[in-house]
């Protein structure tokens, strides 16, 4: 059996797929977990947050996030000044 990335077949040259094609594309796919597993996180504290109504105030100085932030990244924890301090 070959393994398929990008739409191409990667075997030995006995038809037999390549050991080192396969940890190449298990590090890929524990990176990509490990990614959605991050967002995830953020998601589930953001819901926390609005339950306990804080959603949207910024951890660090207690400010409003704006609106066009929180769109654009719902998990965000500090408002852009916080942030890249």
């Amino acid at each position: 059996m070959a393994t398929i990335q990008g739409g191409e077949r990667r075997e030995t040259s006995q038809g037999q797929t390549d050991p080192a094609h396969l940890r190449e594309d298990a590090e890929i796919v524990e990176g990509e977990l490990a990614d959605l597993t991050a967002e995830l996180d953020a998601i589930l504290a953001a819901l926390q947050r609005l339950d306990l109504g804080s959603y949207g105030i910024c951890a660090s100085c207690g400010r409003t996030i704006p609106g066009a932030r929180l769109e654009a990244m719902p998990g965000a924890v500090e408002c852009v000044a916080c942030a890249e301090s």
